[in-house]
């Protein structure tokens, strides 16, 4: 860009100096934005001729083939339950928070069907998504320099509402549904039916969860 010198006197005298003496034309102007000096400095910065080289910058940019922005991101929430993480999209997601203990049903056996728990006034049916996907609890040791504490997660689909205890809540990830891996063989018979694939997300590999088929399952065993 070309250079030109500009009476910046709003610097020195102005609103924005920091001596004592200032300019006397404040007393009725009040402010350098009134200043027809100040007004005059604008529109010589935005008058000035730009240089060859700048121009040739803008043009090289604007030359630049349009990069077409992926249209496959979804967003998911990632927990761990024991010693596996998970993840489910965000469109069912309805909140995470902390509860207290949940309170067991009365004549009720069914163990993936933990009770009730109170959200907020609202009595929701509490899950053990562990228990459905036959994990064992935490046998590692986690980094103990973050704070790891329980969370209840509620979902929803239309009326359904259910809430489960996970382990550790990790922040939301957006992925990219052509980069999605198939699960490994490795992974045990009772989860894999409820992972529709696995995403990769700062070398951690996460299960990415069938919600179709997870309510459906939920329905069955709490109905």
């Amino acid at each position: 860009m070309n250079e030109i010198k500009i009476n910046d006197c709003w610097n020195s005298i102005g609103v924005w100096s920091r001596v004592k003496t200032r300019c006397p034309e404040l007393e009725k102007l009040v402010h350098c934005r009134n200043c027809p000096v100040y007004s005059n400095a604008g529109h010589q910065l935005l008058d000035r001729q730009n240089d060859a080289g700048y121009q040739q910058l803008w043009t090289r940019n604007l030359e630049k083939p349009r990069e077409e922005k992926q249209s496959n991101l979804h967003s998911a929430l990632a927990f761990r339950l024991g010693d596996e993480w998970f993840a489910l999209q965000t469109s069912i997601i309805r909140e995470v928070t902390y509860c207290n203990n949940h309170h067991s049903l009365p004549h009720r056996t069914n163990k993936i069907l933990r009770g009730i728990v109170n959200v907020r006034g609202e009595l929701l049916l509490c899950v053990s998504l562990g228990y459905l996907f036959k994990l064992q609890k935490s046998e590692k040791d986690y980094d103990t320099t973050k704070p790891i504490h329980q969370r209840y997660i509620v979902i929803g689909d239309n009326e359904e509402y259910y809430t489960f205890p996970v382990s550790e809540v990790r922040n939301t990830l957006r992925y990219d549904v052509d980069a999605i891996q198939k699960p490994p063989s490795t992974l045990a018979e009772a989860t894999s039916c409820y992972v529709s694939g696995i995403i990769v997300h700062e070398d951690t590999h996460i299960g990415l969860i069938n919600n179709e088929l997870l309510f459906n399952t939920l329905h069955r065993s709490t109905g």
